[in-house]
Formats: C-alpha cells, structure tokens, sequence
C-alpha cells in the first residue's frame, strides 16, 4: 500500500478527498474518489494500492460529494509513500553536463533563492540535477543556470508555465533543458549595430562569432591591473580589444561609455560587446540606449 498525507485545515463539515487517473482513484469522477482520514494536526491521510499514480486533491463536504474545490497546478504522481503540502509541487531541473561543471541554479520562487542565492546542482552521470517544493499558486516561474569553469556563465533567465508541464521524473514535474554547456556561444541581438553576448575562450566561440558575421569583439572588464584598452591576439580576421571601465571617471561614466560606443561603430559599424556577466553587461547596455538616440554609423 502508498500512503498519502497532506497537511490542510478545512472548514467543520468539510474533507479532504484525492481522485486521479486509476481504478483505485475513481478514474476522475469525483462521487468515486477515496475520502481521507483527518488525524492530528490537521494532517489527512489516505492509502491506495500500489501503482504508478497520477492524482490531485480536492475539498468537498464530509457526508456527500458536493461545492468541489480542486487544488491548483498540474497533476501529481507517484508510486511511493509521499508527504504533499496544498498547493506545491515537487519540481525537478535536469540539465545535460557531460563536462561534469559545477552548475548552480536561482530562481523566482522563495525555495529557488527569488535571485538572491544560487544552490548547486548534483552532478551524476553527465547530468546535473536538482529538486524543489514550489508553491505553484502563481505557475509562472523563472530560473537561470549558473556554470562555474575557469569563468563563469549565466544562462538568459527562462520562463515556465507549470500548467502546460507534462513530462515527469519519479515523484515531481520534469523541466528538462539541453546544452548548457553551449551557453558562451548563444548571442543577443541589442539593434542593427550591437549584438552582445559572453566573453568568447576558445577556437569554436570564434567561430561561431564569425559564422554569425561579428568580427569586432569589444570586452568589458573591470580592474584596476589593465589599461583603458587593449587587443588581444587575432583569431584570424576578428579583431578583440578589452576596454577597461575600472578608468571611467564615475560622474562622467554615462557620458564617456555613450562616446565610446559611438566611436567604435563608426569604425567597425557591426560590434560584439561582451562580458561574462550578462547581468553587469545588460546594465552597460542599457545607460547606452538611454542616452543615445539611435547608432550612429
């Protein structure tokens, strides 16, 4: 037998009842559903035979099956003793990590760190893994993966509807994402002049630059160790200078960054502006579009 308990503290005359996609779970039809046993602490417990399950809950009246009210969010499933909270779900990020990197995801919801702490994913052949409880209340959700090597990259922060979710691992929702590992070649269009990006490493980020026609880099940095701005070696026709914000005087940064960026276009017309923080980097961009009316060429 799979024992199931929820936590739920409902009105005098009401019950907690859990219907799903089986003959032990009434197929659906509520009149059917099984009625769960309130015990101490407002904790309702009910036991099934086993089999794989694909459930919900719902309140209704305690005597008959009447004023149903469904929780929310997509299905539930399982095939073992499970402890369910109203109204969350357990969600499980998957992403394919042959490279075995340390990965770190954030995300929108309280258990994901609402972007203010990352938790490291658990490698295990050639993927990294994590589970959540996440209150599904609001579906929409956004998360970002974080891949540590001898830089660091953010993903874009993806966004998810939890309702339109239908594949599964084990006991929780599956949102599975492939590639990651691709992350520093992936390239953003800002208008006709910048497209922007991560800071490019090896041969195959070149070329992926070049296949996409950007062959003026411009990398930001920070430091107090780098001039104003340097070149770095040519991969063949692609020319990547460092331009070092750290000497931008703080009351004239807006001003300096816009001239900067309008002289660099007017020499190259097409530029790569990158970073290997999208999120420093959108920032840059940003007062950029502020102060100017439109690329010059």
């Amino acid at each position: 037998m799979i024992r199931l308990q929820i936590h739920y503290k409902t009105e005098f005359g009401q019950a907690l009842y859990i219907s799903g996609k089986s003959k032990y779970l009434g197929q659906w039809n509520p009149e059917q559903a099984i009625r769960m046993i309130w015990t101490q602490n407002n904790i309702w417990i009910a036991e099934v035979a086993y089999h794989m399950m694909e459930y919900k809950y719902f309140i209704s009246q305690y005597d008959k099956v009447q004023k149903i009210c469904w929780e929310s969010g997509p299905n539930r499933v399982t095939n073992k003793h499970s402890i369910d909270v109203w109204n969350h779900r357990k969600i499980y990020f998957q992403c394919v990590n042959p490279q075995n990197f340390d990965i770190y995801i954030s995300g929108s919801q309280i258990s994901m760190g609402q972007f203010q702490r990352r938790v490291r994913m658990k490698n295990k052949d050639g993927m990294s893994q994590q589970k959540f409880v996440i209150n599904i209340d609001d579906c929409q959700i956004q998360y970002q993966y974080h891949i540590v090597t001898k830089s660091e990259f953010s993903s874009p922060v993806y966004k998810v509807d939890l309702n339109c979710q239908q594949q599964y691992y084990k006991d929780a929702l599956l949102i599975f994402s492939d590639g990651l590992t691709k992350l520093k070649q992936m390239i953003f269009q800002l208008n006709k002049n910048i497209c922007y990006g991560y800071v490019p490493l090896e041969n195959e980020d070149y070329q992926a630059l070049k296949k996409a026609n950007l062959k003026t880099i411009i990398e930001f940095c920070n430091t107090k160790e780098q001039s104003l701005l340097e070149q770095q070696t040519k991969y063949e026709d692609i020319v990547h200078l460092i331009v070092n914000l750290y000497h931008f005087k703080q009351e004239n940064f807006a001003k300096r960054l816009l001239q900067l960026i309008q002289v660099l276009i007017q020499k190259y017309q097409l530029l790569y502006i990158c970073n290997n923080s999208l999120t420093h980097l959108r920032k840059y961009l940003s007062v950029y579009e502020k102060l100017s009316f439109g690329p010059q060429k």
